[in-house]
């Protein structure tokens, strides 16, 4: 007589193997998800304001993104700035609205808190003509996960570094 499949034992015995497996495998993976959402989510940002950027270039005019909402961690929005106050208003042609992925919290510091716009030469600039530089800082959902900065330096270029973030992060 030939018997075929596992006795009960042995699937208890495979069930416990696979349960400790498991615990000890899933929390890993859960900063592997949390580091991979922090990368797209940088990505995303990164490709607007590159967008900005290179529009503002193509089109020889000023290009600005702004948050949706007054909030970056709602998304953004870039548009054409022709009236030159840094809000899109109606009737300003938009180019690109955007969606953050899944972070805990995107902040911005003083000076691009509320848009981010590039002239003709594809260098970043305040309303009142003067330069504009500052920092996304785009922090993790969990703890001990490290957060992203998004850094536009004089000209307006964009580099991104990976840091712990305290400040700026909700609680």
């Amino acid at each position: 007589m030939l018997n075929r499949g596992f006795t009960l034992v042995e699937m208890m015995v495979a069930m416990a193997v696979l349960a400790i497996l498991l615990s000890i495998g899933l929390p890993a993976f859960g900063g592997l998800i949390d580091s991979q959402r922090m990368d797209s989510s940088v990505n995303s940002l990164v490709r607007g304001i590159q967008f900005t950027r290179t529009e503002a270039i193509r089109r020889n005019r000023h290009v600005t993104m702004t948050p949706l909402q007054q909030d970056w961690n709602d998304g953004w929005v870039i548009f054409l700035d022709t009236n030159h106050n840094g809000r899109h208003d109606a009737g300003e042609q938009i180019l690109r609205q955007e969606q953050p992925a899944l972070v805990s919290h995107i902040h911005a510091n003083t000076n691009i808190a509320d848009y981010l716009r590039y002239n003709a030469q594809g260098e970043s600039e305040l309303l009142n003509g003067g330069f504009q530089s500052g920092t996304f800082s785009l922090c993790p959902r969990q703890p001990g996960v490290q957060g992203r900065k998004v850094i536009i330096n004089r000209v307006g270029r964009a580099r991104t570094e990976r840091a712990h973030i305290a400040s700026g992060c909700p609680g």
